[in-house]
This record gives structure tokens, C-alpha cells and sequence, in this order.
């Protein structure tokens, strides 16, 4: 298993891509964006879907595990995802697992977003956008407690 330094590195990296890809993206997307194909827009995009799948990820298996292993000193080796959602929810380092759950799927519809309409798309792709600021506090909670 990785180290919390290593994990949280990582971590920063993917939110900094996700910041510079998201100052790429006109705001509001409207269905105009879509319209025609822009390669600066589409790059931007698929640049944000990455690094979105992967910060989500990074945090939910390795971060979160790591971090009560470490930090807490929580037996959580072999509990799966969910229960360790619920440990950091109960240490309000995690505001709340129902919430950790939609970025989940934001997450899952964002790497999946070939399958949405351009509509659907410019809805999930804003929500997602808030979710960034979302996972962003979640980390820093974390680092918070860490240097303590």
C-alpha cells in the first residue's frame, strides 16, 4: 500500500489538472459549446473527465484507508469502502456518505458522458464542476488533521 504523502501528492496533482481544465471551460456550457466541434473545448473536457475519475477514485480505495490506517489508527485493512465512508463520516472528516456516494456516480456519468445528450452532459458536467471544490475541502480536512 502507497504511503499518505504519496496518495496525497497524487492527490494534488489531479486537483490542480482539474482546476487548469476547468479555466479551459466556457462558463456556463450551453448546448452552443457543443454544437460544432472545438478540439481546445473537447481536450479541456476529456482532461476534466480524467481527472475527475481519478481523484474520486484515488480518495475513496486508497486515500480514505490510508488515512484512518495512519492518521486515526483504525483497524480498516480488510473493511470494505463503505464502512470506512461511515468511520470518516463519524469523524467529520467526510461530511456525509450519501454525498460522497453522488460524486461516485457524477464521477461514473462523467467517464461514461458519451452515453448522455449534450443537455444532459452540460447538467452533469456543471454539477461535477461544484463537486471539484467539494473533494478539494475533503482534502484539506484531511491534510488539516494530518499535521497535527
Amino acid at each position: 500500500m502507497r504511503s499518505l504523502d504519496d496518495l496525497v501528492s497524487e492527490c494534488d496533482l489531479h486537483l490542480l489538472a482539474l482546476q487548469e481544465a476547468m479555466a479551459r471551460c466556457p462558463r456556463p456550457l450551453t448546448l452552443d459549446h457543443f454544437a460544432t466541434r472545438d478540439p481546445a473545448l473537447i481536450a479541456a473536457l476529456d482532461q476534466f473527465a480524467y481527472r475527475f475519475g481519478k481523484l474520486q477514485d484515488v480518495i475513496s480505495v486508497q486515500l480514505f484507508r490510508r488515512f484512518a490506517l495512519d492518521v486515526l489508527h483504525e483497524p480498516v485493512e480488510s473493511l470494505p469502502v463503505i464502512d470506512i465512508l461511515n468511520l470518516l463520516e463519524r469523524y467529520r472528516y467526510l461530511p456525509s456518505v450519501s454525498r460522497w456516494q453522488e460524486i461516485r456516480e457524477i464521477r461514473n456519468q462523467v467517464t461514461h458522458e458519451y452515453r448522455l445528450d449534450p443537455g444532459e452532459l452540460i447538467v452533469t458536467l456543471e454539477i461535477a464542476f461544484g463537486m471539484v471544490a467539494e473533494m478539494s475541502e475533503v482534502l484539506d480536512a484531511l491534510n488539516e488533521r494530518r499535521r497535527r
